[in-house]
Parts: C-alpha cells; sequence; structure tokens
C-alpha cells in the first residue's frame, strides 16, 4: 500500500483524510487522480492525463473503477458563500425530548434546503443542525418555527463570523 499522506487531496464531507487514504485499495496512480479530482472535479480526463502523465484511457477506465469500487462517491458543487459576502452559517444546537427526537429531525429536513448538515450527539442538547441563509432574517424565522416543533426544549444558536479552515463543501 502506498503512502498517500503527500498527494495533497481535499475531501468535501471531511476537510482532511489523512489517516483515511491509507485504508483505500488504490494506487499511486489512482491517489494522482484523486488528487488533481479534489483540486477541480471539473478537469477533463485529457486534461488529467497529460497534468499526471498517462493516457486518457487509463484515466477514464481508473476514475470508472474508482466509482464502481465506491472509492469515488461522486462529485460536488463547492460553493464559495465567503466571496458572495451574502451567506449565513450558524450551529443550533436544540434539546430535543427523546421520544420527540425523530420526529423533530424529519420535520427539520423538511427544509432541507437550509440545512447543510443534522447530527444526533451524546448531550444534553441532542441534536447538532448546521445551516446556511442568505440573510439573518431568514434564520430568524427558522428559528422561530424551530420553537414551534413538538418536542424541542431549548434552543442554542452559534453564528459564524469567521473562520480559521473553510469549509470546502460551503466555502465558509
Amino acid at each position: 500500500m502506498e503512502d498517500h499522506r503527500n498527494h495533497g487531496v481535499k475531501c468535501w464531507r471531511k476537510e482532511s483524510c489523512e489517516g483515511l487514504l491509507e485504508t483505500l485499495a488504490v494506487d499511486d496512480i489512482d491517489m494522482k487522480i484523486i488528487g488533481v479530482l479534489s483540486e477541480n472535479a471539473r478537469m477533463s480526463n485529457v486534461n488529467i492525463a497529460s497534468k499526471i502523465s498517462v493516457s486518457e484511457g487509463t484515466v477514464r477506465r481508473r476514475i470508472a473503477e474508482l466509482a464502481k469500487n465506491k472509492v469515488i462517491e461522486g462529485f460536488a458543487l463547492l460553493l464559495n458563500c465567503e466571496e458572495a459576502e451574502k451567506c449565513i452559517k450558524a450551529f443550533m444546537s436544540m434539546e430535543i425530548a427523546d421520544s420527540n427526537l425523530q420526529s423533530v429531525a424529519d420535520e427539520l429536513l423538511k427544509d432541507h434546503e437550509h440545512i447543510i448538515a443534522l447530527y444526533r450527539t451524546n448531550t444534553r442538547f441532542n441534536l447538532l443542525c448546521e445551516v446556511m441563509f442568505r440573510s439573518i432574517i431568514d434564520l430568524q424565522e427558522f428559528i422561530d418555527r424551530c420553537h414551534k416543533i413538538e418536542g424541542v426544549i431549548d434552543l442554542d444558536v452559534k453564528l459564524v463570523i469567521g473562520s480559521y479552515k473553510m469549509c470546502l463543501w460551503t466555502g465558509i
């Protein structure tokens, strides 16, 4: 198994894949392809091939095989909302009655276009909701709706006002 730590691969689900990559059944060429795709998933097979000094057919076959083996799950659009300066990102810790946990999660996910992630946690605030909105007014309306959901006991909202390491998916 190759040492993949120096390939500069970025994952949209995790900002670092270090440790994970060593467990994948991929060789150095696969890792070079993954590294290029992690920087620009829209790059053509011809350009990838040129960049890593293999044939276009090799790149095409390797990407197909990586997808077939579920090493690559898909390609995602990465938005840079920070540049647009139009997005409000927040984390909402929610205390939910245990008997209502699933129904509250289901209700929240009806507003899925604003929810980046929804996690169950092991604290008093047993749901963690990561959200993005175009305005603070939209966020406040969402918070107000959350307060009205049966089973919601308490909410704690934290606005993101800056980042030291940006989320590759949201750009914030």
